[in-house]
C-alpha cells in the first residue's frame, strides 16, 4: 500500500503524483463493483490527498475508468471508494462523473489541500465549505485598452440541472453544501479539538494564485476563505446528479501569512475527512441520512 508523504519539499513530481500504473499496481483490479449498500465516495486529486485513505479501506481492489483510477473497499464495515480524481477542474468532474455512474455512491466527499486567503487561516487548519463557486465563472465589464481593470466583474456561476426547469441547465453562482453532510461535518469538529475548524466559501479554478491584491479582492467580494481546483465542479456534477456532496480542505500554504506549500498537511486532512466519513456511516446505520 501506499506510504503517505510528511512533507513536499524535496520530493519531485512523480513522487507526489505517481504515475497510474504504480497507483495501482498492488491491488488486484476488477471492472464490476457490486455491493448491497450504496458506497461513500472520498476524493482527492494527488496521490498524496488519497494514500492515508486509502491505507484505511480493509480488503482493496481496484477500477480504472479511462486513466482514472478508483480504489473501493470498506471502511468500519461499509463500503466506501476512494477516488484519485486527478488535478482540475475537468478532470474532477470526469472523475465524479464515472464514480456516480459506476458506484452510485449515496455521498460524495471531496477534500484535499487549498490555499489560505485570510490572517487566521494557518497550515493544517480545516476548512468545511457550506457553499462552493467557480471564481473564473465571471462576467467582465468593458474597458478601453490601456484601462484595464480586474475586479470590474460580476460572478456568473456554472451550469447545473434544477428540477424546477427540467428542459435546462441553470446557472448557479455558488453551489450549497447538503445540509445533513454540513451539519455532520461540524458535529465532527466539535467532537475532535485537534483541527482548527472554519466554516466558508472554498473557491475553485485551474488556477494558483499569489497575487495579494487579487487574494484580497475574491476574499472581501466573493467570501472565499480559500482556493483549489477541484470542489465546485465535483458539485455541480453532484448537484446535476442529485448526490449529496460536501467539499473539505486543509490549507496547504497562506500567501498573506507567508506560509509556503506543504503537502504533507494533505495527511490532516484524510485524517479529519475519516472522521467525517465514521460519523456518516453511523448516520446513515441509524436511518438518520
Amino acid at each position: 500500500m501506499f506510504t503517505p508523504l510528511a512533507s513536499a519539499e524535496t520530493l519531485t513530481y512523480e513522487q507526489i503524483n505517481p504515475p497510474v500504473e504504480k497507483f495501482i499496481s498492488e491491488l488486484p483490479v476488477k471492472k464490476n463493483y457490486k455491493v448491497r449498500k450504496r458506497p461513500i465516495l472520498i476524493q482527492g486529486a494527488m496521490t498524496a490527498e488519497v494514500g492515508r485513505l486509502m491505507n484505511a479501506l480493509k480488503n482493496p481492489v481496484a477500477y480504472r475508468y479511462m486513466n482514472y483510477v478508483f480504489v473501493a473497499g470498506t471502511y468500519r464495515d461499509y463500503p466506501v471508494v476512494v477516488s484519485r480524481t486527478e488535478i482540475g477542474i475537468a478532470n474532477a468532474a470526469v472523475a465524479t462523473a464515472f464514480a456516480i455512474e459506476h458506484f452510485k455512491p449515496i455521498a460524495v466527499i471531496n477534500q484535499g489541500t487549498a490555499g489560505g486567503y485570510t490572517p487566521e487561516l494557518h497550515l493544517n487548519d480545516i476548512v468545511i465549505a457550506d457553499k462552493s463557486i467557480n471564481y473564473t465563472a465571471y462576467r467582465e465589464d468593458y474597458s478601453p485598452a490601456g484601462e484595464f481593470d480586474f475586479t470590474k466583474q460580476t460572478l456568473r456561476g456554472t451550469y447545473v440541472f434544477d428540477d424546477s426547469k427540467p428542459t435546462e441547465f441553470t446557472r448557479f453562482p455558488s453551489l450549497a453544501t447538503n445540509a445533513k453532510l454540513l451539519q455532520i461535518a461540524k458535529d465532527t469538529a466539535l467532537m475532535n479539538g485537534n483541527w482548527n475548524v472554519t466554516v466558508g466559501t472554498i473557491g475553485s479554478a485551474d488556477a494558483w494564485i499569489d497575487a495579494v491584491d487579487h487574494i484580497n479582492f475574491l476574499h472581501d467580494n466573493y467570501g472565499m476563505l480559500c482556493e483549489e481546483m477541484e470542489t465546485n465542479s465535483v458539485a455541480q456534477v453532484c448537484y446535476t446528479a442529485k448526490v449529496p456532496f460536501i467539499g473539505i480542505r486543509v490549507i496547504s500554504d497562506n500567501t498573506i501569512t507567508g506560509e509556503k506549500f506543504d503537502l504533507g498537511t494533505a495527511l490532516n486532512c484524510q485524517d479529519f475527512a475519516l472522521l467525517v466519513t465514521e460519523n456518516l456511516i453511523h448516520a446513515i446505520n441509524r436511518g438518520r441520512f
